[in-house]
């Protein structure tokens, strides 16, 4: 700024010192008579600015021992020489530096001189010259808070506090479509945001506050999107889970627990009305559900588990009997029935259970697959492999899909009832159309290799 400020006085003091020499050799002897006491550098009636723009303006006087100064609109004389706004002295010059300008800054600033009007009359005489600095304010949201929620069945205001100068339009859209505020029974625009009357879970999602300004010198816009939540008590997500379930003793189950609330609600889980204990268990938990999973380790586990769901405005409760089931016989056939470019057609069989009830007899098959290169990536562990489950009904065909081609994968299967999974079966290696061909008089041993090889 000192740099600046040291440049731009000495092209004045020149351009003030070419207008002395002119003047005179006009043959006038007395240039600060006939010259203007006064002039802005620069010279213009008004001047726009945003806010936080820098600026700064120069009042030139003729006379050296004149007295110079500045006003703020507010009529107040600025004098300090360091801060926000701030005056400047050079002989000449006297300017007036905004290093940030602030809308407070709006409005008339005056330059004024006392001095001599003639050097043979000791009399004086003010002068003075103004400007009007018009600040204008980008378009910003304040304070707006882009997640908001309200209760159901109250009315709501979507609060969007818009700042800029001049004031810009305000319109509003609902998940991209525009809301017609004009005599609408249902929206209110207001000056700080959109009034919804009663509000249900219907009107749940994106509002977009979007503001838009065109004036003669600018044009601009700006939009911020808000998602709005409609508080509720909780209620069951899903009408599907069973009220009884079954596992066995060294198998594995999962009970599920979905329910939507706003807040989103809390989950807690109860065996035989009391809280769950020891290290078989675990409970994963998401916004709109809990599942409990548990590793059947004897009869003790058996019993009725009850989920309570709650939020401040209610709560919810379920109670899924759990119940000794038959474990399932695994498969014994597997075999590839017909291969693809990028599938595989299985044959996969499984007798009849005996001194079981009708309902504890293998309704499917779970596959489990992973290529050739993924089962090395993850060292030969089960877990990091697709799954696809299969349901026994007419015409069921058993083809895992979308696989890549000229690609060796390593699967293996079990059988399904309402009790879990059966022991899984012994791997089976298959090649897509394309891929080096395998024996399968050498599945066990290639198994066996890679097992040993990534255990």
């Amino acid at each position: 700024m000192d740099t600046f400020f040291a440049v731009c006085s000495l092209l004045l003091l020149l351009l003030s010192q070419n207008a002395a020499i002119l003047g005179q050799l006009d043959g006038n002897t007395s240039p600060a008579s006939s010259a203007p006491p006064l002039r802005l550098q620069p010279s213009t009636p008004s001047i726009t600015h945003f806010v936080n723009d820098s600026f700064i303006i120069f009042c030139q006087t003729v006379q050296k021992d004149i007295d110079t100064k500045w006003r703020d609109p507010r009529g107040q004389t600025r004098e300090n020489t360091k801060g926000r706004v701030h005056i400047e002295k050079k002989t000449g010059l006297l300017a007036l530096v905004f290093e940030h300008i602030s809308l407070d800054d709006r409005g008339n600033w005056t330059c004024e001189v006392t001095g001599q009007q003639n050097r043979n009359v000791n009399t004086e005489r003010e002068f003075f010259s103004s400007f009007e600095l018009l600040v204008n304010q980008k378009i910003s949201f304040g304070k707006t808070e882009q997640v908001q929620s309200v209760r159901e069945g109250r009315d709501a205001m979507v609060n969007c506090f818009v700042e800029g100068m001049p004031a810009p339009e305000v319109s509003w859209l609902y998940n991209g479509e525009y809301i017609n505020t004009v005599n609408s029974s249902k929206h209110n625009r207001l000056s700080n945001g959109l009034y919804i009357r009663n509000v249900s879970q219907a009107d749940a999602g994106e509002y977009t506050c979007r503001a838009m300004r065109i004036t003669p010198t600018f044009s601009d816009s700006d939009q911020i999107t808000i998602l709005l939540r409609i508080q509720h008590k909780p209620h069951w997500f899903y009408n599907e889970t069973l009220p009884m379930q079954y596992a066995y003793v060294g198998g594995a189950v999962n009970l599920s627990c979905d329910a939507m609330g706003e807040p989103p609600p809390s989950f807690t889980w109860l065996h035989n009305g009391k809280g769950i204990l020891g290290f078989n268990h675990r409970i994963f938990v998401a916004d709109y559900g809990a599942t409990l999973q548990l590793n059947v380790r004897n009869d003790s586990q058996f019993g009725d588990y009850k989920c309570k769901v709650a939020n401040p405005l209610g709560s919810l409760e379920r109670v899924i009997k759990l119940r000794p089931g038959a474990k399932p016989m695994g498969p014994t056939r597997f075999q590839l029935k017909r291969l693809y470019a990028d599938a595989f057609e299985l044959d996969l069989r499984t007798p009849r259970m005996t001194n079981v009830s009708d309902e504890m007899q293998i309704f499917g098959y779970r596959v489990a697959y992973m290529s050739e290169n993924e089962f090395k990536f993850s060292a030969g562990n089960w877990s990091h492999a697709k799954q696809r489950d299969f349901s026994f009904h007419r015409g069921q065909r058993f083809i895992i899909s979308h696989l890549e081609g000229n690609t060796t994968y390593l699967m293996r299967a079990a059988s399904r009832n309402l009790a879990g999974l059966s022991d899984w079966s012994g791997v089976k290696i298959f090649a897509t159309a394309g891929g080096r061909r395998w024996y399968p008089s050498l599945y066990p041993l290639y198994a066996l290799i890679l097992a040993l090889i990534y255990a």
